[in-house]
């Protein structure tokens, strides 16, 4: 596990959100795999974001792309990925170096979770695992919907900041690219 190590503002969420990766064997992380794919996205965020149903599997088959379990007192509250594959590649300008790169994805919170700082939490909390997926990785970049206005206030309160790059998405609109330091 990977508790939260920097200072958040929120001290009653300092002990409490973990992130732990579930790209290793045991019976804790089988545990955490059956729970995330029970997480469902907010209504309104639906189409902004893709759930573990969906992304879980993707990740299994893809050794560049680490799924993650977001907790909140060891209960499942949220999900992502650190991929640290071509994706960032892709998309030409957004990193300069992509091998010092990373792009969290698919990473949202259960509503019942949402608005609490958890979210915020959970970014703050990035470097550790980004580290230990890449250990050669000095930025984390997220590409959002910029009409999911809930998501950029949660990124930008955990550290990360604008690139200037915007992308269009046929399903998501308007994009902005956020990044955070994590060396």
């Amino acid at each position: 596990m990977i508790g939260l190590a920097e200072d958040t503002g929120a001290a009653a969420l300092r002990s409490a959100v973990d992130l732990v990766r579930l790209d290793r064997p045991g019976p804790q992380v089988e545990r955490l795999r059956t729970a995330v794919l029970r997480l469902r996205v907010a209504p309104g965020q639906r189409g902004l974001v893709t759930e573990a149903v969906e992304t879980l599997p993707r990740a299994d088959a893809d050794p560049d792309r680490t799924p993650f379990a977001v907790l909140v007192d060891a209960q499942p509250a949220g999900y992502g990925i650190i991929d640290r594959g071509g994706a960032l590649a892709e998309l030409s300008g957004i990193a300069a170096d992509t091998a010092r790169a990373v792009l969290l994805r698919a990473f949202y919170l259960a509503p019942e979770h949402q608005g609490r700082g958890i979210g915020r939490a959970a970014c703050a909390a990035l470097a550790p695992l980004v580290r230990s997926v890449h250990p050669h990785a000095d930025a984390a970049f997220v590409i959002v919907g910029e009409a999911n206005r809930a998501a950029v206030r949660a990124y930008r309160a955990g550290g990360f900041l604008p690139t200037g790059t915007r992308l269009t998405s046929a399903t998501a609109g308007q994009q902005t690219v956020l990044r955070k330091e994590v060396a």
